[in-house]
């Protein structure tokens, strides 16, 4: 009596987590042995004392994952099936589980008839494997069995010569059926080869693998003989041979080699059946790579495309029949493909990297590749898998994102820059205000306009911080870089938020800190002060029952400066510290969108740096950052320079706005240059004439006819005349390359000095 799975049935759960673990037991119970397992090391544990049939287990689990375990368990006994549960039914994680070995993957949520059917057929498949093993041996010992009554038959046949020829003959047939049966395996092919030998050659009237034996068939017939195709795992069959049509009769000895026959054709039939699940199984994978939403690339081991998807020809615009032949590298960049498959040659079994590729496209296209190794049972390489998923639009939402991030921490600010900008109004206000009313008293006409120049330089460099932190101001070339300057206009830039906070929530909110000596790095002070605001803000969002905020640096000479951003706030969990800076990962929920820390990340990296955070729930985090100091002095003027003699110019001055009209026209004048004021572009236009002027300076926001405009107009008439720009709205990046085809020498940013005005003429006066 054959038993059943579910008789035999031992099923191991690995869960990490004790509610989907306790539910799994609870579901197999009635009907299987079980043992759960927390993690991956007491199932292996497990995996020795109570020797399981079948393995369910998560693949997102702490320090030893599903995948590593799988191959444990593959590794300790092959024909243990494994059942994967997952959250995320992506492509990779149905590749990784299935090539591993694992016999198939439930996707949560399942129902129980799910469960129930899945572990039924991995039984099913486990006791056939090892069905398969004891037919093997079985097949041995009845090979050997056949060898022992091959020589009986042939003493017999001495014996009896009458007998000897009948011998021989059914012999001969077994073994041709024998070689049939190893050599096919489609189900049809072995019934149809083995059912025409035997009539054919024993001259039986019909021969007959079927289901059941038919009704009408009397097993008590001499002239028939119904044999039953077995194997460990119950009847696949019958053998039917009928010969009531001429009735002969069917002597023992044929009776003995049909029932001996049987054995091989449970063998054969139990193969062809399997066989047919590989094929199944087989047509399944390419469907699954037929639907796939990456492209999946075959690889020869001379780097050249052998199988094509459906989703690489959409990708790449490139169908598989002009596709399979070409060398891969005319698909993904050369150099990024040569570093992945020297990784993959010196044993690291996938690389994954991100490029962009513009062969024969369009437009270039952002891809993020996962590249394979196939390796052979010596180790070598054999071929190697691509998949290629195409993230543009991806790259296109995260820029939207990170401006979108920018114009957020912009909005928390702006509250706080008006508090900043109405301060330095009242003191500009009221000292003016009193000035009018002291007209006669030197002194303290002297002391108040000192004040208001304070007051309009300190708002000045409120608007170069926020232009900076906005990219509408050009950050140039890397430049060397006071870290410490870089923590303080950051301060400089969070103190309104840190001071409302405080006045809000009546909290205790300390800011320290400990800047040591430190030399300098090469940079870019915009992007360092961005990376400290956000450094800054996120630990203000941590600490939202108040506590302290320390910042310190300190330097390694020669070496490197080191900067950390200490909070007292909520802390974060291990599983948290290992994802802060992925992009879109947030802990805030709406109210963040995961890309603050993640262009701190980019930041760090763009200035060769490194970033690390230490971090437990409940007693704040710890950032610190690491940059190698400067080699050398970057972005210094030659000592050597020597002054220039001044020369008074006629300038054509451009501005809508009368009082800032007023006061450049008087500051030009107050250093010796002529100058010509227009209110608008067309006055500017009608002042213009033919060599009238040296230099054009004009606002470039301005109603009607912008700056932009101004210089177009002005430019197709005279291709010599220095054109100077003046904006207190800034540039954006698409703006750069517009100066360069419009010829303009520089682009100047309210409020302006006398000095730094007067410099910007001299320059465009000089020869271009």
């Amino acid at each position: 009596m054959t038993m059943t799975a579910n008789a035999l049935g031992r099923v191991l759960v690995v869960d990490d987590e004790l509610g989907p673990r306790e539910s799994l037991r609870m579901l197999l119970k009635p009907s299987y042995a079980i043992q759960t397992a927390e993690n991956g090391r007491t199932a292996l544990d497990l995996l020795r004392r109570f020797q399981p049939d079948v393995v369910i287990m998560d693949i997102k689990m702490p320090e030893m994952d599903g995948l590593e375990l799988l191959r444990h368990v593959k590794r300790a006994d092959p024909s243990i099936e494994v059942v994967m549960i997952t959250a995320y039914a992506s492509l990779e994680t149905v590749r990784h589980a299935l090539t591993h070995g694992a016999f198939e993957y439930l996707i949560k949520p399942f129902s129980r008839q799910d469960l129930e059917d899945v572990v039924h057929r991995a039984l099913e498949r486990r006791q056939a494997e090892l069905g398969a093993k004891g037919q093997v041996a079985r097949l041995v010992e009845e090979m050997r069995k056949l060898s022992s009554k091959t020589r009986e038959l042939e003493e017999a046949a001495r014996q009896e010569a009458i007998e000897q020829s009948l011998r021989v003959t059914q012999l001969s047939i077994l073994r041709e059926i024998s070689r049939t049966i190893v050599g096919h395996l489609d189900p049809q092919h072995v019934t149809a080869a083995i059912t025409e030998q035997l009539r054919a050659a024993l001259g039986y009237d019909r021969v007959e693998i079927v289901p059941e034996v038919p009704a009408d068939v009397d097993r008590n017939d001499p002239a028939v003989v119904a044999c039953v195709i077995r194997d460990i795992q119950g009847p696949l069959g019958h053998l039917v041979i009928d010969n009531r049509s001429s009735r002969r009769g069917i002597d023992p000895g044929e009776r003995e080699l049909l029932e001996m026959l049987s054995e091989y054709l449970a063998i054969a039939l139990r193969n062809s059946r399997l066989y047919g699940e590989i094929a199944d199984t087989k047509q399944r994978l390419e469907q699954t790579i037929s639907s796939a939403g990456e492209a999946i690339i075959s690889v020869s081991p001379d780097d050249r495309i052998e199988k094509w998807n459906p989703a690489a020809e959409r990708i790449f615009g490139c169908t598989a029949a002009q596709a399979i032949g070409r060398p891969i590298t005319d698909m993904l960049p050369r150099r990024d493909y040569a570093e992945a498959r020297r990784r993959l040659a010196d044993g690291t079994p996938r690389h994954e990297f991100q490029t962009t590729a513009t062969a024969g496209q369009p437009r270039p296209i952002e891809l993020a590749v996962t590249l394979s190794a196939l390796h052979g049972r010596h180790g070598s390489l054999e071929g190697l898998i691509a998949i290629v998923r195409d993230i543009t639009a991806q790259r296109e939402v995260e820029k939207q994102l990170h401006q979108s991030e920018k114009l957020t921490a912009l909005g928390q600010l702006a509250g706080g820059i008006a508090h900043d900008f109405n301060n330095l109004l009242q003191a500009i206000l009221g000292y003016a205000q009193l000035m009018k009313q002291s007209l006669h008293d030197t002194q303290f006409v002297g002391r108040s306009l000192n004040v208001v120049e304070a007051a309009a330089v300190d708002g000045a460099e409120t608007v170069r911080r926020i232009q900076q932190f906005a990219r509408l101001r050009p950050d140039g070339p890397p430049v060397g870089v006071d870290v410490n300057q870089s923590v303080h206009d950051a301060v400089a830039m969070i103190r309104p938020r840190l001071e409302e906070k405080i006045a809000r929530d009546n909290r205790p909110l300390d800011l320290r800190l400990d800047l040591g000596t430190i030399e300098t790095i090469n940079g870019r002070p915009a992007a360092l002060t961005e990376l400290m605001t956000n450094l800054l803000l996120n630990a203000l969002d941590a600490m939202p029952d108040g506590g302290t905020l320390t910042v310190t640096t300190r330097g390694d000479p020669g070496r490197s400066v080191v900067l950390a951003v200490t909070d007292t706030g909520i802390g974060m969990a291990e599983a948290v510290r290992r994802r802060i800076f992925e992009p879109f990962f947030s802990t805030k929920g709406e109210g963040g969108s995961g890309l603050g820390l993640s262009m701190v990340y980019a930041i760090v990296r763009r200035h060769g740096g490194d970033i690390r955070v230490d971090s437990e729930p409940g007693r704040g985090a710890t950032f610190t950052l690491t940059f190698p100091v400067a080699s050398e002095p970057v972005g210094t003027e030659p000592d050597s320079a020597l002054p220039r003699a001044r020369r008074p110019a006629r300038v054509l001055l451009v501005d809508d706005d009368p009082k800032v009209l007023g006061t450049l026209t008087e500051i030009l004048r107050s250093v010796g240059h002529s100058v010509t004021a227009a209110a608008s572009g067309g006055a500017a236009l009608n002042a213009y004439g033919p060599g009238r002027f040296d230099v054009l300076l004009t606002n470039l926001g301005m109603a009607g006819m912008n700056g932009w405009e101004l210089a177009e107009r002005l430019r197709r008439v005279d291709a010599d005349i220095a054109i100077l720009l003046i904006t207190g709205w800034g540039l954006r990046d698409e703006e750069h390359g517009r100066l360069k085809t419009l010829k303009i020498r520089k682009c100047l940013f309210k409020p302006v000095r006398p000095g730094e005005l007067d410099s910007a003429i001299q320059d465009a006066l000089a020869p271009a």
